[in-house]
């Protein structure tokens, strides 16, 4: 056999564990290729019901796409993010740099389990507090710094209550806002006890 007949077997690329995951890196690639303002924006809501509203978005220069899921499923909110952005462009330039598409995972995987806890813990404590007057926005940048890549921020009662939180990782940054927030939200909480408690689900 001589040289020219040897077949080059390539390592297969390690897709990211979770479809948030592969969305994270995904941002990072549009960063790199596209433009450095890249960023991944995730947003919840209470509706009138007291169900929680997702809104994934994701822009890069002057693009700019966006789902909102008033079922309370961030996963589904970001598998039909990236439904819409693989319908309008061709990002990957490589198969390499494919394998961090956000797509074909199954539901269980799209949020690992200690981040989905987070957030419904951080939910869970917000809720009660501010009835139906809070937002939670979470924006991931890749930028060089790791403690500033993820910001998450907390916005209720007519933006009079603006606090936030910073970390590597969505799970650390909502702990950061957590411990932020906890003297105030629980002073509110314990003020509703003397007075008609606010509705919840």
């Amino acid at each position: 056999m001589t040289t020219d007949d040897t077949i080059i077997m390539r390592p297969v690329p390690r897709r990211p564990e979770t479809g948030l995951g592969a969305w994270l890196a995904t941002v990072g690639y549009l960063a790199a290729e596209y433009n450095p303002d890249a960023l991944l924006a995730l947003r919840a809501t209470p509706s009138p019901d007291h169900a929680v509203v997702w809104t994934a978005s994701v822009s890069w220069g002057h693009e700019h796409y966006s789902v909102e899921r008033s079922d309370g499923q961030l996963a589904e909110a970001l598998r039909g993010l990236w439904l819409l952005v693989e319908r309008d462009h061709q990002l990957f330039k490589t198969l390499e740099a494919a394998a961090r598409r956000p797509a074909g995972y199954p539901p269980e995987r799209w949020i690992d389990e200690e981040t989905k806890e987070t957030l419904s813990q951080l939910i869970r404590i917000v809720r009660p507090a501010f009835a139906l007057d809070w937002s939670l926005i979470i924006i991931y940048k890749p930028i060089e710094l790791p403690a500033l890549r993820v910001q998450a921020r907390l916005i209720a009662r007519g933006s009079s209550v603006q606090l936030s939180g910073g970390g590597s990782i969505i799970r650390t940054a909502c702990h950061a806002l957590l411990r932020h927030a906890a003297p105030g939200i629980f002073a509110s909480v314990g003020r509703y006890a003397d007075a008609d408690p606010p509705p919840t689900s």
